[in-house]
This record gives C-alpha cells, structure tokens and sequence, in this order.
C-alpha cells in the first residue's frame, strides 16, 4: 500500500461508519369486539326486515281472505233477497194450498200448476176403458178389484207411503187387467207386484219384498213377484 497517494489514504481514514438504523412498525390491533356486533347488527337488521316483510304479507293475506269472505256472504245475502222477491212475486197468483206447500222443497209448489196441468193433458192419453173388465176379464169383477184396492189401501196406511204411491199402484193394476185376462187366484199377486213397483218409482225408502210377502200372510213366493 506504499503505491497509494496521501490525500486519498487520508480520506479513506476519514469516512465515517454508517450504522444500520432500527425502525419499529407497529400495525393496528382491529377490534375484533366491534366487528362482532356490527356483523350482529346487520344480521339482526336483516332478520328485521325479512319478519316485518313477513308480517305485511300476512296482514295482506288476512286482508284479501276478509275480503273474500265479505264477498260470498253480499254474494248470498243478494241471492237469498232474489229468492224471496221471486216467492212473493208468484204468491200472488196462487192457490192456498200452493202456498203453504212452499215450506217443502219437495212439493215444488211454485210449479203445481204447471205440473198438474201437464198431467191432466196425459191423463186422457193413458186412460184405461173404464169398461175393461166387461170386455177383457172372464173370472174378474168389479167386486173382485174393489177388495183389492181396499187391501192395498190399508197395506199403503200400514207403511205410511205417499200418496203418489197409491196412485200409480191403482193405475198399473187397471192397466195390467185392461190388457190381459187374469185369473181370480192370481188378482192378489197382481196388486202386490204393482205395489211393489210403485214403491220402487215413488218411495226415498221403500218397503222390502219380504215385508209386502209376510204382510200377505205368505200366499206367494218371491220368485211368483219378481
């Protein structure tokens, strides 16, 4: 090192020493308590809005059934006061009995007139001679029938049956007698079957065969009925 120049070994002695500086960074603690209740604030927010959402729906519901139920109710309060107008409306041009038929439903009272009217027109159409038995039976007379109807009537007090069933069981019987000649032995066999057939088209509950056969004292069997 003999080679170096003075000046410059000088300033080689005189360079100072750079010392490494120590820095310190501190980095910020986030509260993680805070963070807590804000996520709990936003859930219980959140939860708020989706129950209060809920309730408006409910109350919506609630409302549109209300109103629905108050629909059907105009509706059939409207209805009833039509139904009452039409009553007092063709009152007016009916008889008494009619009247008080209207309390049954079944009576159809507001249509007896028509009704009996259509039947009058059919009655003359379906009308047995009333001469049958002169012209078509042999054994038969008008005695014979008249016990006959006799028993029926007290077999249709018996089972207490409308009066439409001992109508029809008298027709079918003069119109059976006014086409085939009968015996006398077999007249009761004849009433019972008409009797029986006009249950079946007239009565809600009619009375079995074997009540009509045991109220007949047995004369017959079922299979001479059916």
């Amino acid at each position: 090192m003999t080679g170096q120049h003075p000046q410059q070994k000088q300033n080689a002695t005189a360079q100072p020493v750079l010392k490494k500086a120590k820095t310190s960074v501190t980095v910020p603690q986030v509260n993680s308590n805070r963070a807590t209740v804000e996520s709990s604030d936003s859930s219980e927010l959140s939860s708020g809005a989706n129950s209060q959402s809920k309730s408006e729906k409910g109350v919506a519901e609630e409302d549109s059934k209300q109103e629905s139920k108050e629909s059907a109710e105009q509706v059939k309060d409207k209805c009833k006061e039509r139904i009452d107008q039409y009553k007092k409306q063709i009152k007016k041009d009916m008889a008494l009995s009619d009247q008080l038929d209207m309390r049954d439903p079944q009576s159809v009272a507001e249509f007896a007139h028509e009704c009996f009217q259509s039947m009058r027109e059919l009655e003359s159409f379906y009308a047995t001679d009333h001469e049958y038995i002169k012209k078509v039976q042999t054994e038969i007379k008008d005695t014979s029938r008249g016990f006959l109807v006799e028993w029926i009537i007290d077999v249709h007090r018996k089972f207490r049956l409308m009066p439409e069933t001992l109508y029809v069981t008298i027709s079918i019987i003069d119109r059976y007698l006014s086409k085939v000649n009968a015996k006398k032995s077999q007249l009761h066999l004849i009433g019972v079957t008409a009797l029986l057939i006009s249950t079946k088209y007239e009565e809600i509950y009619p009375p079995e065969l074997k009540d009509l056969l045991s109220i007949s004292e047995n004369k017959f069997s079922k299979e001479a009925v059916l």
